[in-house]
This record gives C-alpha cells, structure tokens and sequence, in this order.
C-alpha cells in the first residue's frame, strides 16, 4: 500500500461517521417523527446513538431534538415560511382542502390536551368544544353543515394517521352523512409533542404576520449564518442566491469545501452549487421521499413548459436575476402550445383538461417546488431553478 493510500485510509479513520448515524440522520430529516409503537428499531437505533445525533443537529441547524419513552422527533424550524409547509399530507394528496380544515385541526390539539393518555371522548363531544369556540356560529345540517362535516371528518382522519387519536368504536366517514353518527375516540401519548416549541405565548398573535415576525427575529437574533443556510438547503427545494443576507453568501463563499466535505460524510445526497444557486440532489429514488421530478403527470407537464420555454429562449430571455417575466397571457398561450404538441403522449386524463385547468395545474406545482412566483398583478416569474431539468417529447 502506498503512503498516499496509508494517509487517506487514516483519514476515513478520524471522520467516518458510522452508518447507523447517517441513517438516522437522514430518516429525521425526512420524517415527522418516530413513535416507538410504530418503529421500535428505527426509535431504539436513534436512542442508542442520541448523543451524536443531538451534537449533529445542534451543531449544523441548531435544532432541537426531542426524546422520550414514546417518540422522537426533530423540530424542523424554516428560515422563511413557505405557504406549502403547511399544507397535510397522506401519500402525496393534500388532505385538508378548505381554511376551516386548519381552524378545526387547531381547536382538536387544544381539546386533546385538556385530555388524559387513553382517555375516551365521543366524536359528538368534539363537535360541542367546536361550537363553544365558535361562539355557536357553526352548522352541522343543511348544505353548510354537510360542508363542516366533511372538514371535521378529514380533520379527525387526519388526526387518527398522525396517532394523535385512536378508534374504538364505529366509522368517522359515516359522520359526514350523518350529523347524530357518534364515534368513541381515545387520546395517545403523541398530542403533546405535535405542536413545536414557541418561546412566547402564541395566543398573543393575531394574525399570520405576528408568527411571520416571530420566526424572522428566532433565525437572525438566535441563529448563525452556518445554520440559516443549512436549514434552507434541507427543507427548501432549492436556494437561491440573491434571497440570502450578505453574512451567509460570506458563508458560502469561504466555506464551500466543509459544505461539500459535510456531504460526504453526513449525507448521500449530492451539494450542487452554482454561481446563483444551491441545492440537494438525489440520484437514486428512495421511498417515501417527495422528488422532483416525480413520476406523475403534472412534473411531466413542468418539464416540458421548462423545455419549451429553454428552446424559445430568444423569445423569452433571461433577466439580470436569470429569471422570466411572464403575463397571465403568455403563460396561458405557452400552455396551449405545449398542448397541441404534445398532447398525443399525455395520460386520457390530461388530455381532457382545458388549458386553464393544466395552466392551473403547472402553476401550483410549480410554486411548491420554488420554481414560480408571483411579482404582482399579472406578472410572473418563472425561476432559474426550473431550467436544471427539462424534458420533451
């Protein structure tokens, strides 16, 4: 073995991070929590390797990660909210379709929390706390009723999947046929650990601006540079350059091969950084992980708007900030040219679609993922990161 080898091989020694780390690591990362009910080797490997994985944590994103006899679960606090951070999940499916969804998930924690570990309480009991919040205001028949019903049973649904209530008895859909239906719940050990930790009282708040200033002032006053990058790198589909406070482009700059050496040790994604952009790559599709992009028809209509508007470059030119500017117009003529070149290869469902529908469709897609805003009133941007991959026909 040559002394090079000699050298690098005791390198490896002094900074491998042990696999059953990494793992944990990245399952935290991806997940909402770990119960032990649910996973007990995943639960006992991060408890067995708490230590190291709290330094881990702490050291690169200040979080914090909470442990106890029942769950694990690393608070994932983000630099800047995005509008789908808050959305709920099952499958790739947003469950909660309307504001009042929120409204009632809300009021279940706060009446959950007034309950003991395995207490029982009926759906019907629910539906009285609902109404005493809302000072009576609510309707459980008729058409608005039938509409709050159906909020309620997804929010219940909802709450069963998270474990943060358990069925004993009857069916929650049949409520929302049936507003005397009646089912008997029980509390789980998970309620209290759902909500993350504020360090004031939210009950103060009075509009989603107070909790927007909270956690600006949370990120500059109690978290460095290292940390605010990191925690946009992982939880944000891609960052963008010019949206980063001078202090952590410093970072960027100065720190680049630690960021890439992170990679290797931590993490089998990949760091891509360029001149106006950064971001998290993944070669290989594990389960379970949401990707862009996906095997779905919708990430296949984005990339080809991508690769449209890539060969029409001349007519749509990159700005300073190498982004587009589109009007309503353009973007609903781009769609329907996209259609008519490609729609012999679309899935019956699209085809179908009218053009304000799929425009509709690119557009909230789009959005999730960083790759679209809205400037103003008729006024888009289409965003650099949508050009890192394009696709056709």
């Amino acid at each position: 073995m040559s002394l090079y080898l000699e050298e690098e091989l005791e390198y490896d020694k002094k900074f491998k991070v042990k696999p059953v780390v990494k793992e944990c690591i990245d399952e935290l990362l991806n997940r909402f929590w770990v119960l032990r009910d649910v996973d007990e080797t995943l639960f006992y490997k991060i408890k067995d390797n708490e230590v190291e994985i709290k330094k881990y944590f702490r050291e690169n994103f200040l979080f914090r990660l909470i442990t106890n006899n029942d769950v694990i679960k690393l608070e994932k606090v983000p630099v800047v909210a995005r509008s789908w951070m808050g959305e709920k999940v099952v499958n790739g499916t947003s469950v909660f379709k309307r504001q009042m969804d929120f409204c009632f998930f809300f009021y279940l924690l706060a009446y959950l929390e007034s309950k003991n570990i395995d207490q029982q309480f009926t759906l019907q009991y629910i539906v009285e706390y609902l109404q005493v919040q809302e000072d009576g205001a609510l309707e459980w028949k008729g058409g608005s009723g039938y509409t709050n019903r159906l909020s309620l049973v997804r929010v219940l649904k909802y709450a069963v999947k998270m474990k943060l209530i358990i069925v004993d008895d009857q069916e929650i859909d049949d409520y929302s046929g049936n507003d005397d239906h009646d089912v008997l719940l029980r509390r789980t050990p998970y309620c209290s650990f759902f909500m993350r930790y504020f360090r004031e009282d939210v009950t103060s708040w009075n509009s989603l601006k107070d909790f927007m200033n909270y956690l600006e002032q949370e990120n500059f006053e109690m978290v460095d540079r290292k940390h605010r990058y990191y925690r946009r790198l992982f939880l944000e589909p891609i960052v963008y350059h010019n949206e980063l406070g001078f202090d952590e482009l410093e970072y960027v700059k100065n720190y680049y091969p630690a960021i890439e050496n992170h990679f290797y040790r931590y993490s089998d994604l990949s760091y891509e950084r360029y001149k106006t952009v950064s971001m998290l790559t993944n070669d290989v599709s594990a389960g379970g992980q949401n990707l862009f992009p996906s095997e779905n028809m919708t990430c296949k209509l984005i990339l080809q708007f991508a690769s449209y508007l890539y060969d029409s470059r001349f007519a749509y030119p990159l700005n300073k900030s190498n982004q587009i500017e589109l009007s309503f117009t353009e973007i609903t003529n781009l769609v329907s040219d996209i259609k008519q070149r490609n729609r012999l290869n679309w899935t019956k469902v699209a085809k179908k679609q009218s053009v304000d529908d799929l425009r509709e469709e690119i557009i909230a897609e789009m959005k999730k993922w960083a790759l679209f805003d809205v400037v103003e009133d008729e006024v888009y941007v289409i965003k650099e990161g949508l050009f890192r991959i394009i696709g056709d026909y």
